[in-house]
């Protein structure tokens, strides 16, 4: 499928121009005469990459920009400027465009400028450190990963299952001064315990059976660069002094000898598991707890974001569509109503897989409830139940309130007698449901 450019441009001939252009070098290309259209365009196509002037009215390029920034980071903005603005264009080059074009523009410029932008947006997705959402929750996210990522200061990331504690990892080496250098994760959980030592801190010839040559370690590995302890929850006992010294002093000996040498590295780590009552309950040392978690990013699980799950919903839609070679899908509003009030056990990762599933299935113009998982459809279908019977329990409540003061010709005394309950509680119940007796 061709790659989609969106382009906003107020001048209609430029626009035309600039159209084709794009057109002949095999893109599929939308237009749009002004910001507002081109905003709405961004939300209902989808695009690969964003082309917009800069000075329009009523609403102007940064506009555009800090829409896309805010709901589909991934996408890269371009921005074109008269030769008069380029300082306003720095501007927004600084506020996350990713590039900027002077008018008149060089068509063959502009078609190797677009194409970098995909290279770059395919790394970018490729690696999935965009941290997707607009809810307070995660602007604050966003803006506690800036921070720290400006020291190299070691960072505790905790968060439920599926929260995306890899991809805040990811986010932050994306953001420091390390960005250049090499991201290398391993996970403490998946690698036996006779192994995990190697793997750390890496081995000499010899040094065991089947060393049978020198292995660096992930501390060596990721010199100059971000070091990513998954599932640090998951640490022998045995091994964690010597994980305490090279995480104090930044330097390693492998296994068989061999001098010590420094490494130059950030450390990251991340658990789901409550570090602090394995310390009470010493099944981690106190020492290493509180060299990682210097500075912690605490993730909010899904549930209490509730707002990003139309904005991550519609970001997967559009990803498996394009992965799948599919038509993109719309999600319907009952659909939308069914994941909103989910209760997300695995958070973004169990809707990352509910969507996939629900465009691999869906073969209309909307995705509606009937392709979702089967746990949601149940869950909705039970929450409607349990709904019902409380309305017809209030129902019937109030049914035998007004037969039992009928019977006793509105005697509110004798009435609560025959109901077995005080006078006050009954007047309590008359007024919560707002019983009066019907004039004659």
């Amino acid at each position: 499928m061709p790659k989609k450019v969106l382009l906003i441009e107020d001048e209609g001939r430029l626009r035309r121009l600039l159209q084709l252009v794009l057109e002949d070098a095999g893109y599929d290309v939308k237009t749009a005469s002004e910001g507002n259209k081109g905003i709405a365009l961004w939300q209902a196509w989808k695009p690969d990459v964003v082309i917009t002037d800069l000075k329009m009215q009523p609403v102007d390029g940064i506009d555009v920009l800090r829409h896309g920034n805010r709901l589909y980071p991934e996408t890269p903005c371009i921005i074109l400027t008269a030769f008069g603005t380029v300082t306003t264009a720095v501007n927004a080059m600084k506020q996350g465009a990713y590039d900027f074009l002077t008018k008149p523009v060089d068509h063959s410029h502009l078609i190797e400028v677009v194409q970098q932008a995909l290279i770059e947006r395919d790394k970018s997705q490729k690696t999935e450190h965009n941290m997707i959402g607009t809810s307070p929750e995660m602007e604050k996210v966003r803006s506690e990963i800036r921070i720290l990522a400006s020291t190299d200061s070691a960072v505790l990331i905790q968060g439920e299952s599926g929260t995306g504690k890899e991809l805040a990892a990811r986010a932050i080496h994306a953001a420091s001064t390390r960005s250049s250098g090499p991201f290398i994760r391993i996970n403490c959980a998946s690698i036996p315990r006779e192994l995990l030592e190697s793997e750390l801190f890496g081995h000499k010839k010899g040094a065991f059976t089947g060393a049978s040559k020198d292995r660096a370690g992930v501390f060596t590995r990721a010199h100059g660069g971000v070091l990513f302890l998954d599932e640090i929850g998951d640490m022998p006992l045995e091994l964690q002094p010597k994980l305490l010294h090279a995480v104090e002093e930044k330097e390693i000996r492998p296994i068989g000898g061999g001098k010590p040498h420094a490494v130059s590295i950030k450390i990251l780590s991340a658990t789901n598991q409550d570090l602090e009552v394995m310390v009470k309950e010493k099944r981690f040392r106190t020492d290493l707890f509180y060299r990682l978690n210097t500075m912690i990013l605490e993730l909010p699980p899904l549930r209490r974001r509730r707002g990003d799950i139309k904005v991550l919903a519609e970001y997967f839609i559009t990803r498996f569509a394009r992965e799948f070679g599919r038509q993109e899908p719309e999600i319907s509003k009952a659909a939308l109503d069914m994941l909103s009030g989910y209760h997300w056990p695995g958070n973004v990762r169990e809707l990352r897989n509910v969507m996939e599933r629900a465009v691999l299935v869906c073969l209309e113009p909307k995705i509606k409830p009937h392709h979702l998982t089967e746990s949601i459809q149940r869950k909705h279908k039970n929450e409607k139940m349990e709904t019902r019977s409380s309305l017809d329990l209030v129902a019937k409540e109030q049914e035998l309130l007004i037969a039992a003061l009928e019977q006793c010709n509105w005697n509110q005394t004798k009435a609560a007698k025959k109901l077995n309950i005080t006078r006050s509680a009954l007047r309590y119940r008359l007024q919560k449901y707002g019983i009066v007796k019907s004039p004659p």
